[in-house]
């Protein structure tokens, strides 16, 4: 007899243990998956270290509100960020708007909003949520935007938004076909400044705040864009839990005691992000695509 209860007994706390593991299974993932470090990626602004300085606060930020580490993950292209979202490998992305515009959408090939959400915009230096493209040259090369000129021109990426996009329609406004240009890709707005005042490119697009704050060299703006909705920031559902989501729509009420501490283009504030802010800019991208 003693030896079926001892049998009894022992099975009785083999079931116990089996049950205690199973309810708290569901808490051991969600430990898990809140030490799991969350991807934050971003289409370069200026060199890598330049790059990672600029949003090393502002993945220190998210992951405070989202209670899991965030780390920042350097990409060194628009289009290896792109293809990081595409294939899931990024749980947030800083975006300019034609990347955006790009990825995101209702047509073949794109990603639904619903996947890629953007969750807020940042202002710029002047406070707008807003921001223009710009075609700079240095006055002594007496460059001239003729229906005959034969012009190199000098762009962040072929994906950026002061690139091919807003390149060609300042220079088509300006009665220049796009078979006249030479282009040449940088990297970054940054470098673009720097190779029009080298003379290494007749031509360069870059953001009107970068050729402002080079305006000391003598860049010489000859035309501008509309205005462009500012970069986004967006956000992976399938990588982010529904109460990170949450917590990310709380983003736009940051304090500027918080923001003011992030790097470079990201220190002015925030504002509500939309799919449809980017409509124009999806406009703009077809006819760009016309021959």
């Amino acid at each position: 007899m003693v030896g079926r209860a001892r049998g009894w007994y022992r099975m009785g706390w083999a079931a116990l243990c089996c049950l205690m593991g199973v309810l708290m299974w569901p808490a051991q993932v969600c430990a898990h998956e809140a030490s799991v470090p969350l991807r934050l990626g971003a289409v370069p602004l200026g060199s890598a270290d330049d790059t990672v300085r600029q949003f090393k606060p502002l993945a220190a930020y998210l992951s405070r509100l989202l209670g899991q580490p965030v780390e920042f993950h350097y990409l060194s292209g628009h289009e290896r960020v792109l293809d990081a979202l595409r294939q899931g490998q990024l749980a947030l992305a800083y975006l300019g708007p034609a990347p955006y515009a790009e990825l995101v959408g209702r047509a073949a090939g794109q990603l639904s909003p619903a996947l890629i959400r953007p969750l807020v915009r940042f202002r710029e230096a002047d406070g707008q949520a807003e921001y223009r493209c710009v075609l700079v040259a240095f006055p002594d090369d007496r460059v001239s935007l003729s229906p005959r000129a034969r012009l190199t021109v000098g762009m962040p990426n072929a994906l950026s938004t002061c690139g091919p996009v807003s390149v060609k329609a300042m220079l088509t406004r300006a009665g220049v076909s796009w078979r006249q240009v030479t282009p040449l890709y940088m990297g970054n707005h940054d470098s673009v400044a720097r190779a029009v005042v080298a003379g290494a490119v007749q031509l360069g697009g870059m953001r009107e705040e970068v050729a402002d704050r080079h305006s000391g060299l003598g860049l010489q703006v000859l035309a501008r864009t509309d205005p462009l909705p500012g970069f986004v920031l967006v956000g992976h559902s399938g990588l982010l839990s529904r109460q990170g989501l949450s917590q990310l729509d709380k983003l736009v009420d940051t304090p500027a005691s918080e923001y003011g501490r992030w790097g470079g283009a990201l220190r002015h504030g925030l504002v509500p992000a939309a799919d449809s802010d980017f409509d124009a800019v999806r406009a703009i991208l077809q006819k760009e695509r016309r021959p």
